[in-house]
């Protein structure tokens, strides 16, 4: 009887452990259906912008990311942990958390949304925190941007 307890415990925590991951890599596309230009009545072509979007960090490094409207892609912002071991930051270049351009509320929704610097071009862009909140296609602003289920999840610890 001790031995199945120890062997379900031990499967149970195998299993939880599995799942758990610090950040998570997704492919994300526009679903928007090909729709009829209404000034020239033809058939206009789906969007099919499609990009891999990375929420969360590491477990020594944490990231915001976002998409830059100027660079057209998303982009990141990584620093170091706060809470890492010592020998680690012998080994890694520890980086600060980088700091916000500003912060914006929302009228819409009620959100208090953080700008921050894009690292390519220096522009603004605002953060994305989960996936949820990428709800219209940056490339033609149809409210049909989903994960794509075809594509694997790319987990990152």
């Amino acid at each position: 009887m001790t031995r199945r307890i120890t062997i379900t415990t031990l499967t149970a925590c195998l299993l939880a452990s599995a799942a758990v991951y610090a950040a998570r890599g997704l492919s994300m596309k526009c679903q928007a259906k090909p729709g009829k230009d209404p000034a020239t009545g033809k058939t206009a072509k789906s969007c099919g912008y499609e990009s891999s979007v990375i929420f969360g960090g590491g477990m020594f490094f944490d990231q915001i990311g976002g998409y830059c409207r100027a660079c057209k892609k998303f982009v990141y912002l990584r620093w170091t942990r706060d809470r890492i071991p010592a020998e680690m930051k012998a080994r890694i270049k520890v980086t600060p958390r980088p700091a916000p351009l500003g912060v914006v509320w929302d009228a819409q929704t009620g959100r208090v949304l953080t700008i921050h610097a894009c690292p390519t071009c220096k522009g603004p862009f605002l953060e994305i925190k989960k996936p949820q909140d990428l709800k219209h296609c940056p490339a033609c602003n149809k409210p049909h941007f989903a994960i794509d289920k075809s594509k694997p999840e790319l987990a990152i610890d």
